[in-house]
């Protein structure tokens, strides 16, 4: 991708990119770096069929600074191991490399490009004027470069024409450079006898990135796991050439007899040993990142506090985590993005252990006319009853709970000391159903910091009596009510007839049910309850519909007008609504 001075980017045209893939000497793509992805733009030019005819899409590492664009590198089929190639160092997997990088700096990446690689092939669109005028070091050694180890075409108007999304009055110059690992040296040799003792510092390896995140990691932890990271990266890639260089003197002792007979054990050639060496290094490498990101993501405390279903959400992206570089940088961005969004992942949790409860016994809920009705779209708002739910099949043979039903009480835990604003509650379900089932099976009727509960084995069902003083229910059902618009927004007054029928609704719920089976369609066996679940929009508007309708004639019979209106001022309800 080809950048201005403004950090405008300019996509590599088709065209273009079919000349650049087309440079390369070799077609077998063992792995490939395109250090400068943008979109994609390039990385969509590549050659989509092998040697023998079939399509295959190589696979490719991309790197790109702009975050927002690399959605659309991973459509592309390529993994984001990186954000900034500059501070990139494991190059020796890669068989080619191709860039199109910001002009003003393409004689930097490329030299940066050809540094890091170890044995193979490096194609770069960079700006003509970079050669014509070589004034400075870096420039200087890119024209030796090429004159040693490639060549070089010049093509005017590359980013004119009708397939070019943004156009550019540029000449470009097409490097081609060829470098070739020295087997007696790097794998024959003593290349890696005399390495080098890890000597690097945790403030070293942070550098610029240093910041405070210790909500979420401890920054002496994170650097400490990048320098043990980048030992064993090294170890490895010493094991790697030591077990190339074993099975070439092996080759050369000859066959054994039992080779000999059966015809096999054919000499390793060296194009073997350099394919040898750079897939077991990727593959080793990629290992090796995702037991070290395991290692933070398990570590975080942040996740820690993440109910169940969030911390799958988060692990979700696991495999796109993985493969960046396991760097200060990017550690800190992945912490980061999950301090930054800590709100949505807050409401994300809110409603799982909404709709848990809500979605386990249809007598959990009550329902109440939603602010956003019209005459167009009548909705319903659902609010948790604050007496008293029950969740069901919670079965135990032995001295615990079921997993599944322990994990969901370690979530309401983790929630509603969440909305009470703590770190834990002081006693948690959790610790109820450990230290004291026993209790609970004999029928006992047990406090803890936000529930009273009882279990009945028989049954296999747990009844939660919310705390009134605490009132955490009420708030959780207003989080989730402003937050799927059935209930408005905190700075919007409505009038009290509104707030009425919301406070009554769970008094009304009995003549709510009522009204709606005598409007129910005759034959129709399914309730207007339970199709408001269903994928079927028009079958879901027509039971909301329904049931709105119900609502409003016990309102009226209540009393209550159900024309809800907004005013000037808030109704003294309104205070009610907490902030999350």
């Amino acid at each position: 991708m080809f950048q201005n001075d403004d950090l405008q980017w300019y996509p590599t045209p088709p065209k273009l990119g079919r000349q650049a893939w087309a440079k390369f000497k070799n077609q077998h793509f063992i792995r490939v770096l395109e250090p400068s992805a943008g979109d994609g733009a390039l990385i969509k030019a590549h050659p989509h069929w092998d040697q023998r005819g079939y399509y295959r899409m190589p696979p490719v590492d991309a790197i790109e600074m702009d975050l927002t664009k690399h959605d659309a590198i991973r459509s592309c089929g390529a993994d984001v191991v990186g954000i900034d190639f500059m501070s990139f160092a494991n190059g020796a997997m890669y068989s080619h490399v191709i860039l199109n990088p910001p002009f003003k700096y393409g004689a930097q990446h490329v030299l940066k490009a050809w540094e890091i690689l170890w044995d193979g092939e490096l194609v770069a669109i960079i700006n003509a004027e970079t050669l014509r005028n070589p004034f400075s070091k870096e420039r200087q050694m890119l024209t030796r470069l090429i004159q040693m180890y490639g060549e070089v075409e010049f093509i005017q108007d590359a980013f004119q024409g009708s397939d070019v999304v943004r156009e550019a009055d540029v000449e470009i110059a097409l490097v081609y450079l060829k470098k070739e690992a020295n087997l007696e040296l790097d794998i024959f040799g003593e290349m890696f006898d005399g390495l080098a003792h890890d000597g690097e510092t945790g403030a070293g390896l942070a550098g610029q990135f240093r910041q405070m995140f210790e909500v979420a990691l401890p920054n002496s932890l994170i650097e400490n796991r990048v320098a043990t990271f980048n030992a064993a990266v090294r170890a490895m890639q010493g094991a790697v050439f030591a077990e190339a260089k074993a099975m070439h003197y092996a080759s050369l002792l000859g066959k054994t007899m039992a080779e000999h007979i059966d015809q096999k054990g054919a000499k390793a050639s060296n194009v073997e040993t350099l394919t040898y060496v750079k897939t077991t290094i990727a593959e080793r490498y990629g290992k090796l990142k995702d037991s070290s990101w395991a290692g933070i993501l398990r570590s975080s405390n942040v996740t820690s506090k993440l109910s169940s279903k969030a911390q799958r959400r988060v692990e979700s992206e696991f495999e796109r985590i993985k493969k960046l570089e396991f760097t200060c940088q990017t550690i800190y961005g992945f912490l980061l993005g999950i301090v930054e969004s800590q709100g949505q992942i807050q409401m994300d949790m809110a409603c799982d252990v909404f709709d848990a409860i809500s979605q386990h016994h249809s007598d959990n809920t009550v329902w109440y006319k939603g602010w956003k009705s019209n005459d167009k779209h009548r909705t319903c708002g659902r609010k948790i009853k604050l007496s008293r739910f029950v969740i069901p099949r919670n079965r135990t043979w032995c001295d615990s709970l079921d997993w599944d039903s322990m994990q969901m009480l370690r979530d309401f835990d983790k929630v509603f000391a969440m909305l009470d604003g703590q770190a834990a509650p002081e006693v948690s379900l959790e610790s109820l159903f450990t230290n004291h089932l026993g209790e609970l099976r004999r029928g006992a009727r047990l406090s803890g910091s936000y529930f009273d509960v009882r279990f009945y084995q028989g049954a296999g069902t747990i009844h939660f009596f919310p705390n009134k003083k605490k009132n955490l229910v009420d708030r959780l059902n207003r989080l989730v009510g402003r937050h799927r618009q059935w209930l408005p927004d905190q700075d919007k007054g409505v009038s009290e007839n509104f707030w009425l029928a919301y406070d009554k609704a769970e008094k009304l719920d009995a003549e709510v049910h009522k009204a709606t089976a005598k409007s129910s369609r005759p034959g129709f066996w399914t309730s207007p309850f339970h199709s408001m679940f269903c994928r079927d929009d028009e079958e879901r508007a027509r039971a909301e519909a329904q049931v709105v309708d119900a609502i409003e004639r016990v309102l009226v019979d209540n009393g209550i007008s159900p024309h809800f209106q907004a005013i000037e001022h808030a109704a003294p309800q309104q205070s009610l609504l907490l902030a999350a």
